[in-house]
């Protein structure tokens, strides 16, 4: 009853999370691999064609480098469809999408923002193993502006609708915002807290990343920010700012010039959200060279 979509470049892991999968679902399944190892398809192509291919009318997308700790997690995806305004379903989110690009989190507000439940490894920081849980109002589902790709779930004919932008991400980031803002025009993205999986590795902020993050935000830019937890204008203000700061850093880290982040800063008109007086002082502060 759920078809599980994934795109493979490690045998092994795919070897592994299929018996896991096996193992833990407790509901009918089909498992579409597709095998990228040579990374010549994009993410959203892959996950296009294999929604096509479906023969179920549950869809879950998920990376081959996890392990899903909860035994009959498929009944529990059954249950939380049954509502027909639920279109799309994570394990990691926040109710709070800032107009400045970001990933799915937002820096500043992420103890009341974050909404999740997974254990996550790290491959390249040599963290210690760590179980994130944010869950500030104690809910069973939580409704989010965008959720994370490790882990979703949606229905086949809201991904036959509202398609992954192959046109526009033709690598393997920003699927995930995009996908949840396209399927949030329309119906409720949530984070469940009853499915718990373990994720053997963390993202960065390479070139890739940022170059699919600006184009995402820039699509969306007219629609943003997405204030599904209902923040304040204050609280709104303090999260840009310090998504602001973090996107310079990011800026900075991949060799933009003080010329290009001002450009950025503008083309995102990140004055509607910071303010006027913010957004000079970030300007300012470019020139000197602080950011």
């Amino acid at each position: 009853m759920i078809s599980i979509i994934i795109s493979s470049t490690d045998p092994v892991y795919l070897s592994n999370v299929q018996q896991n999968i096996k193992e833990t679902i407790g509901v009918p399944y089909e498992v579409i691999s597709v095998n990228n190892g040579d990374g010549q398809r994009g993410l959203c192509e892959i996950y296009n064609s294999c929604a096509v291919q479906a023969r179920y009318e549950l869809l879950c997308f998920m990376h081959e480098d996890l392990k899903i700790l909860t035994t009959d997690w498929g009944l529990k995806v059954i249950e939380i469809f049954n509502d027909e305004k639920i279109g799309l379903l994570g394990v990691a989110g926040a109710d709070y999408k800032a107009l400045t690009p970001t990933g799915w989190a937002c820096p500043g507000i992420e103890a009341a923002s974050n909404k999740v439940n997974i254990v996550q490894r790290y491959k390249y920081k040599g963290n210690e193993t760590n179980h994130e849980f944010y869950n500030a109002n104690h809910e069973v589902l939580s409704q989010v502006a965008s959720i994370d790709g490790v882990w979703m779930c949606t229905r086949k004919e809201i991904a036959l609708e509202r398609k992954f932008d192959e046109g526009l991400l033709k690598q393997f980031h920003g699927y995930d915002i995009d996908f949840s803002l396209n399927v949030a025009s329309s119906y409720a993205v949530v984070v469940t807290y009853d499915v718990l999986l373990e994720h053997f590795s963390e993202g960065d902020y390479s070139a890739d990343w940022l170059d699919a993050t600006l184009k995402v935000n820039y699509k969306y830019k007219q629609s943003l920010p997405l204030n599904i937890g209902n923040y304040d204008q204050w609280e709104c203000r303090f999260a840009e700012k310090s998504a602001c700061k973090k996107l310079l850093k990011i800026l900075s880290g991949n060799g933009y010039s003080a010329f290009k982040k001002l450009g950025i800063l503008w083309k995102y008109e990140l004055y509607r959200v910071l303010g006027m007086k913010q957004f000079i002082l970030f300007q300012l502060n470019i020139l000197i060279s602080r950011y």
